[in-house]
């Protein structure tokens, strides 16, 4: 008999998810949808997994889930210790060891969710899209003052490339995320603490946002990376490094519906919480009036 591959994939831990459970027991979690518009109390093994997403079959026709067991290793960080420890308690985030845990858990769960499969397949299409419009394929490429010879001899098997060949080429991108690592270890590592716990999440916790709504690179001085680790802490990167870095600031005005919206506009399609979506929806709202009159009030002072 072989091996038994891993079937149901969670791109969102399960151990990160129960933190943020509504149920004493951890196994439950509240779940809203964009399109599907009914707050849900699910189990936490039921939400943001797809099938082989992590095992992709190899051209022989078996699968293989060797990335979805290393993503199983690194998922064990979510029952240390530290990482509780990180969700309730003020940590030295200048700690070296918890930089390195923290940039190496930011990047593989930023890399691993199926939006960035979409992004690497939408690539892939326009890529071959352009290249075909070519009788023949370039040979050379400058790159700076240096000329370099490109081998296009594998251009069918990019070409004609299908879903599985891609998501084995993406895996292997998800496998390397510690390559991203490095570019968070150099950004300022702060955290945003609330009294009570109000923080969400999302099928996509990690969000990478600038003041233009476009994505500018992790390298832009306006560039920011959130991941709430808790429902009273949200850890925040950046590239300020005129400010402190590993700094505790507290919730503005103890409103999370800011930070509560980044989640909800950057996910895919549900929203997380330990709460009654309705409570953070109603405050999702509240805030949004409140901006407005806060707008009109210039204007008219304008």
């Amino acid at each position: 008999m072989g091996k038994q591959v891993t079937k149901r994939c969670h791109w969102v831990s399960q151990a990160y998810l129960k933190t943020f459970a509504a149920d004493e027991r951890r196994e439950k979690i509240w779940r809203f949808g964009k399109t599907d518009c009914e707050p849900e109390l699910k189990p936490i093994e039921k939400v943001a997994v797809k099938f082989h997403l992590y095992a992709p079959r190899s051209p022989a026709g078996d699968r293989d889930d060797a990335v979805e067991r290393k993503l199983s290793e690194l998922e064990r960080w979510f029952d240390h210790p530290i990482w509780k420890a990180l969700g309730t308690t003020d940590m030295d985030l200048t700690w070296e060891p918890l930089r390195k845990i923290l940039a190496l858990i930011v990047a593989t769960t930023y890399v691993r969710n199926p939006r960035q499969f979409d992004t690497w397949k939408n690539v892939h299409r326009q890529m071959v899209g352009e290249l075909s419009r070519f009788e023949t394929l370039p040979t050379h490429m400058t790159i700076g003052a240096e000329r370099r010879t490109i081998d296009n001899s594998d251009w069918p098997l990019f070409r004609d490339a299908d879903d599985e060949d891609m998501k084995r080429a993406w895996n292997s991108h998800v496998a390397s995320a510690g390559d991203i690592a490095p570019l968070l270890l150099g950004m300022r590592m702060v955290m945003v603490t609330a009294e009570e716990p109000v923080f969400i999440t999302s099928d996509h916790p990690v969000i990478v946002n600038h003041p233009s709504l476009l994505f500018k690179g992790l390298r832009d001085p306006e560039t920011t990376i959130s991941l709430p680790v808790s429902p009273t802490r949200t850890l925040v990167l950046d590239n300020r490094h005129g400010e402190p870095d590993g700094v505790y600031y507290p919730l503005a005005e103890q409103n999370p519906a800011p930070w509560n919206l980044l989640q909800w506009r950057g996910s895919i399609e549900h929203m997380f919480s330990h709460r009654h979506p309705d409570e953070v929806c109603s405050e999702l709202v509240a805030d949004e009036d409140r901006m407005m009159a806060a707008s009109q009030r210039r204007w008219i002072c304008e």
